[in-house]
């Protein structure tokens, strides 16, 4: 069995909007509402959990109605960053998930609304035999480093470089078991889902991702992802 937690809790003041950005309009729906969808569309997930906050799970719930939205299970209440929002929905799908061991739990974006189905049942599949699973595109670009921001004092190389995705893929019971354990503290020192179990020592398995997985973080992403769409119509 295998359940998503779909992130929805950030303000989005990049976007410099009155709204949150996974709240706002793309192609005639909020785009949460896109990233659920292709969540409904893949069969190898099973139920869906947003933690998102509180004042939002009313204008979730309905869309859930309109929208069709047949396996939102709940609306956990997000955190006060994406680690505590992603404990907070680890521990709304204990509610659902099975006590297999092999259960798995997706963690997604709410603004990635173009992740396709085929990514979302290859990091399934890859939970076979990885206890975590990471879509992530290689560095393309000469990478420098530098400590002060203004002189280069370094070059890595490039070829062992990659730009993690979401959604990313654990095991459920092991990785739920992290979040339990560690201290608020040192999981707000943190960001990206698969920093926890890197720190604990898990081995984190690279799949392909895709170029077109964009995360909408300014303007010029929602505009690129409007051209997306239209073009798949």
């Amino acid at each position: 069995m295998n359940l998503a937690v779909v992130l929805s809790g950030g303000t989005g003041a990049r976007m410099g909007a009155d709204i949150p950005k996974q709240y706002m309009e793309l192609a005639g729906k909020p785009i949460l509402v896109h990233t659920l969808e292709q969540l409904e569309r893949c069969r190898a997930v099973d139920g869906v959990v947003v933690s998102a906050a509180p004042d939002w799970k009313p204008k979730i719930l309905l869309w859930k109605v309109r929208f069709s939205l047949t396996k939102l299970r709940a609306v956990a209440p997000a955190g006060v960053n994406r680690q505590i929002s992603i404990r907070n929905g680890l521990l709304m799908v204990e509610q659902f998930i099975d006590a297999d061991e092999q259960s798995g739990v997706i963690i997604q974006d709410a603004a990635r609304p173009l992740t396709s189905v085929k990514l979302l049942t290859r990091l399934v599949e890859e939970l076979k035999a990885a206890p975590a699973v990471m879509p992530a595109l290689p560095i393309t670009d000469t990478t420098y480093t530098s400590h002060d921001g203004q002189w280069v004092d370094g070059l890595l190389d490039r070829s062992a470089l990659f730009a993690g995705q979401a959604p990313e893929a654990f095991r459920y019971w092991p990785y739920m078991k992290l979040y339990r354990d560690t201290p608020d503290e040192e999981l707000s020192a943190m960001s990206g889902s698969c920093q926890l179990p890197c720190c604990r020592g898990w081995k984190v398995k690279i799949i392909p991702g895709e170029q077109e997985n964009i995360k909408i973080t300014y303007t010029k992403d929602l505009e690129t992802c409007e051209r997306l769409l239209e073009g798949e119509r």
